[in-house]
């Protein structure tokens, strides 16, 4: 939700939640505080990694969802619009977890 957390790209978010293990549908509320602190970890981590790959011409190689037919674990990526934004989200359903609802 840019509304919540703007500045946040969409390959920065869609490599994050994927790195965390996280499902995108999920909403904030059902997910456990130790996999948010995990979300906070990958995503600052991946956004000082993104800008040096940028710098060096090397971001795309280091995709692992974003963009791409399948997983580094060989599973399908799903591509939707989710979000009021209709933002472009890649994720796997076999390797981010979904929570149900509290």
């Amino acid at each position: 939700n840019q509304k919540i957390f703007s500045g946040v790209g969409n390959i920065i978010k869609n490599e994050a939640l994927y790195r965390a293990k996280i499902h995108p549908l999920n909403k904030v509320k059902d997910i456990p505080d130790s996999k948010l602190k995990l979300l906070i970890k990958q995503t600052r981590g991946y956004a000082f990694d993104f800008l040096e790959w940028k710098k060096a011409g090397t971001l795309k190689k280091h995709w692992e969802v974003y963009s791409k037919k399948v997983c580094p674990l060989n599973h399908d990526i799903e591509k939707k619009e989710i979000g009021d934004t209709k933002r472009q989200t890649y994720y796997c359903n076999h390797c981010q977890k979904r929570y149900l609802e509290k």
